[in-house]
């Protein structure tokens, strides 16, 4: 369907008698197909298992998926995480909207500052959890996976002096994630790394290509995503893998990425919690601002922080080896309480763990359960999550 006009900024009004919007059109696509990523010339060629995520195929692991995580935890791994979704929200009411939209106080932000965010339904359920950047008071970026986010943030663009625009096929995305990251990224970066804190970023050059990086992560260690646009991107990443190899980087995929996320209590949004949960419910009350007003949802959802939730997720510790599946019952006294979200093997607490959905009374640490995997009966104990370095003291070095 074609636009009526093309207008710098959204509009509410429709054609009343061709029920065409008058307002441009939008950068939205129907997500399907399988397409690859910038980095794919150089992935390609090393790389055997595949996963799909969010239209793109991407490495599931190249090696040992083992491997590859003492691999960031001891030296960096090299992740291509394109397919988490980039969506620019650009305009004089950019600041405005997005903040009517979060339930965390959007104003204190500076220029370059990352926060982690959320964005709820008027009934409470999260659109998606996300990483945003700002720029500027009218240019963000919001950095989610494929859930809904851009149909949202677009739908309450209507009437405001701003515009929406998803970079899932212009920017790709490379992390650089582990202890010796900032060491060997600064090696083939303009800007100063030692000068970027924990949750901000920065504008430069890697490889000599344009880049924005945030000290961000899906691994909880020291670590840095790397935004580039796509024509830049196969030169970009043949070069920092040329330049990481000598130093005892493994390139990693998405296995490696799940281990050490689980570890870290990292929740996976379509898989830990979605639209049908709220943010106490994940552990995210926090972002809750009781004292900010004016933003989606807001009475409901302070009033179930306050009050609590009826089942929330929770850590299980189980002595193995065997590890559960998703959606296996967890059970307290022969009654069903709750079911695994996640689970896998800690390589470096050598035992099975997982996530849960588990009913509040049965969340107090170290309440014994029992998860039912096919005909067998898991002993298994609430723990505190993280389930390592709680205070993620590892990605803030």
């Amino acid at each position: 369907m074609e636009a009526k006009r093309s207008v710098p900024y959204a509009r509410t009004e429709f054609a009343s008698l061709t029920g065409v919007p008058p307002y441009a059109r939008t950068g939205m696509r129907s997500r399907a197909g399988l397409k690859r990523t910038a980095f794919y010339p150089t992935i390609g060629a090393i790389a055997t298992d595949f996963k799909l995520h969010n239209t793109y195929l991407k490495p599931d692991q190249f090696t040992d998926a083992v491997e590859e995580y003492w691999a960031c935890r001891k030296v960096a791994g090299l992740w291509d995480v394109t397919g988490e979704e980039i969506i620019e929200i650009a305009g004089p009411d950019a600041l405005p909207l997005l903040d009517s939209l979060v339930p965390r106080d959007l104003t204190r932000m500076k220029d370059g500052q990352c926060y982690y965010a959320i964005m709820c339904y008027d009934f409470g359920g999260i659109v998606e959890d996300a990483v945003l950047v700002r720029f500027s008071a009218e240019k963000f970026w919001w950095i989610g996976g494929p859930g809904n986010s851009e149909l949202w943030i677009y739908a309450h663009a209507q009437g405001k002096r701003v515009t929406v625009t998803s970079h899932l096929d212009t920017i790709h995305v490379a992390s650089i994630q582990g202890p010796q990251s900032r060491d060997i990224l600064q090696k083939v970066c303009a800007a100063d790394l030692s000068r970027v804190p924990f949750y901000w970023s920065v504008e430069t050059e890697v490889c000599g290509a344009p880049v924005v990086i945030s000290r961000t992560g899906y691994t909880a260690e020291l670590g840095y995503d790397i935004y580039v646009p796509v024509g830049h991107g196969a030169k970009m990443f043949a070069e920092l893998w040329d330049h990481c190899r000598p130093a005892g980087v493994k390139l990693a995929g998405s296995r490696a990425l799940n281990l050490r996320r689980m570890e870290a209590s990292i929740l996976n949004f379509g898989h830990d919690f979605d639209w049908q949960h709220n943010p106490t419910q994940v552990g995210l009350g926090w972002m809750i601002n009781e004292s900010k007003g004016g933003y989606r949802a807001r009475d409901l959802l302070v009033r179930v922080k306050q009050e609590g939730p009826a089942t929330q997720l929770a850590g299980l510790s189980l002595a193995g080896p065997e590890v559960p599946i998703d959606g296996d019952r967890v059970t307290l006294d022969g009654r069903d309480v709750g079911f695994v979200t996640s689970a896998t093997l800690s390589p470096q607490l050598g035992h099975p763990i997982a996530i849960a959905f588990l009913e509040t009374p049965a969340t107090g640490h170290g309440t014994a359960l029992r998860v039912v995997a096919g005909d067998r009966k898991l002993a298994a104990t609430v723990v505190p999550m993280p389930f390592f370095d709680p205070e993620r003291r590892l990605s803030k070095v």
